[in-house]
């Protein structure tokens, strides 16, 4: 059977975290698919969840360290407008 991965679970999941690694060693354990991402220039996880995608990523507070936040969808592309020699 397939768990459904919500956010809420993902910030479970990794709420004693401390570092990277921890995140990785108990994401495997819970057995979540991730990936990482750098395209932002820092290192954050991509996690498929039920809505979508979540990124883990580090913060600059001591207290929570790590956040999971929702990944912005992929811009809708508008269609190009095809001219034909027709209409000169």
């Amino acid at each position: 059977m397939k768990l459904l991965i919500t956010a809420s679970r993902l910030r479970s999941a990794i709420a004693d975290a401390r570092t990277e690694k921890d995140i990785e060693m108990s994401l495997r354990a819970h057995k979540i698919r991730f990936s990482y991402d750098t395209r932002s220039g820092i290192l954050a996880f991509r996690v498929p969840t039920v809505t979508g995608t979540a990124l883990i990523i580090r913060t600059a507070s001591r207290s929570a360290p790590f956040r999971v936040l929702a990944a912005a969808p992929a811009p809708a592309v508008a269609p190009v407008p095809v001219l034909h020699p027709d209409c000169y």
